[in-house]
């Protein structure tokens, strides 16, 4: 690195911290909770999975502030949890009313602890079922409710995923007899990519450098703009590959690794890939690189389409929805920002100012989420 560059980095971090400062982040694990409806006649049965940690970042349960949440804590807050829960949460228009058929009880799963709440409601024998879900609508837009619907003795349960901010769905019974998932899957595909601020950094940081070619020891950029694009369709192919196989593994559970282990590996992916554009430490490596960023970050959504134990025809289904949103998702991505870094790339402070400034900015906040996972602690208000 030359002076001027160096002269070019307090400038440069300020901008490129400021420009993703703004953005409100949510670099963890996407909020899920399960909901799973039995019809036997004119009543529902409900169980309701609903994750502590998500719950105490609304009702505040951790009371002695030691950021870890005992069954005391819980147990003491009962009352407020099914109050909150069931207030957003409408079903037949408010008609069918649930109640409690067994104590709440914490489930630890390999994404941390739920509270599961069993219920019982009286519905009617209606064709079909209103659902108003609007769980942690007003705090976290990351959040999905997973549904998985079945009559007793159907041949198949109904799968939909839920977002809180989409008003009333309406279900029908009979569509609980292994129809196809719905569309709605490949838009959350889409969401993922598009709330999932860690990968996007990480898909800019491979981006940077693509518009340029290493030529004496420093950057001159490409002259067409298919120099840049096909290069970048490689590494972008190689993570889709990755990413599709650890789906179906964590999906099916032939491998299941804990979000513990995940989500600091995603963060130092991401710290790598920005080094690379200040010393070559990939050694032109990108496309093996991307590679391994795709099986670490495919063990994302699955493995919650894995707790709803789903038969194989529809979870095969619910899948292949979910990835082609993703990578649909991350095409897009991909094509608006290499579209702006070609018009960026003949300014002559791109190399200083945009390659090596962003890419010590990304390093910045990378590390801070690396810390944040590794200590499971919260330095950054928007992590």
């Amino acid at each position: 690195m030359t002076s001027r560059t160096f002269r070019s980095l307090p400038a440069s971090l300020f901008f490129w911290m400021l420009a993703l400062l703004v953005l409100p982040a949510h670099a963890h694990k996407a909020s899920d909770a399960y909901l799973q409806l039995s019809r036997d006649g004119d009543r529902i049965d409900l169980r309701w999975d609903i994750a502590l940690r998500d719950l105490d970042a609304v009702l505040d349960l951790d009371a002695n502030a030691d950021q870890k949440l005992s069954w005391g804590e819980v147990r003491t807050r009962l009352e407020d949890i099914k109050a909150y829960a069931l207030g957003r949460l409408r079903l037949q228009g408010g008609q069918c009313v649930p109640a409690e058929t067994q104590a709440p009880a914490i489930e630890n799963r390999i994404d941390g602890a739920y509270l599961v709440l069993q219920m019982r409601a009286p519905c009617g024998a209606a064709d079909a079922l209103s659902i108003e879900y609007r769980l942690f609508q007003d705090v976290d837009p990351t959040h999905r409710g997973l549904l998985r619907a079945e009559t007793r003795g159907a041949a198949a349960p109904l799968l939909r995923s839920l977002d809180p901010s989409a008003g009333v769905v309406s279900i029908g019974w009979a569509d609980t007899q292994g129809a196809a998932p719905p569309a709605s899957f490949f838009r959350d595909g889409i969401h993922h990519i598009l709330i999932g601020y860690d990968h996007i950094l990480f898909l800019i940081c491979l981006l940077l450098p693509a518009v340029l070619k290493r030529q004496d020891g420093g950057w001159t950029p490409v002259r067409a703009w298919k120099d840049a694009a096909l290069p970048m369709l490689g590494i972008v192919t190689m993570f889709t590959i990755a990413h599709s196989i650890t789906l179906a593994l964590a999906g099916l559970k032939i491998v299941t690794i804990s979000p513990r282990i995940i989500e600091p590996a995603i963060a130092l992916t991401i710290i790598v890939a920005a080094l690379d554009n200040i010393w070559p430490v990939l050694r032109g490596r990108r496309k093996l690189f991307s590679f391994l960023f795709g099986l670490i970050h495919g063990f994302g959504f699955a493995g919650a389409l894995g707790e709803l134990e789903l038969p194989t025809r529809q979870f095969v289904l619910a899948l292949l929805q979910f990835n082609l949103g993703v990578e649909a998702g991350q095409l897009a991505v991909v094509a608006v920002a290499l579209v702006v870094l070609l018009g960026l790339r003949n300014w002559r402070r791109y190399p200083p100012l945009v390659l090596h400034g962003g890419s010590v900015a990304a390093v910045a906040l990378a590390t801070v989420w690396l810390c944040e996972r590794v200590l499971d602690v919260k330095v950054l208000p928007f992590s």
